[in-house]
């Protein structure tokens, strides 16, 4: 009786732990989508960048480095929330900088906690929106 519960505990951390490998190596964007149902209960925002780490001279083997921001989130619904986030970026992006908004979505009443980007956190208007993964 033991080993088949042992057996069926090890099953369902196999499972866990390769859901969320798949979750994690599937590059989903963090930024929504018109339609996306992830997003369809969500509160639009502004962050306003109030610290930006410095741009790396040269990034891995995909051309990609990390940036690193925190700012202020203000919206609707919530009193302006200090957030930090670390996101992995193309090199070739235009980098942020300090004073930069930037529009965000966020859960009703957890926008520290829950918060992802909704457009390009560069200075170059004409990017599409992000493809951005945050760490």
């Amino acid at each position: 009786m033991f080993e088949i519960v042992l057996i069926l505990m090890f099953a369902a951390l196999l499972a866990a732990v390769l859901i969320q490998w798949r979750r994690a190596r599937s590059g989903e964007a963090t930024g929504g989508r018109p339609g996306d149902p992830r997003f369809s209960n969500r509160v639009p925002g502004t962050l306003t960048l109030t610290g930006v780490s410095d741009q790396p001279v040269e990034g891995d083997k995909n051309h990609q480095v990390f940036c690193t921001v925190s700012g202020t989130i203000i919206g609707p619904d919530t009193a302006p929330t200090a957030v930090y986030g670390r996101f992995v970026v193309p090199l070739s992006m235009s980098w942020p900088s300090i004073g930069d908004e930037i529009p965000v979505t966020y859960k009703p009443g957890k926008a520290e906690t829950s918060w992802e980007l909704a457009g390009p956190i560069g200075h170059d208007p004409g990017q599409a929106g992000p493809n951005l993964r945050k760490d």
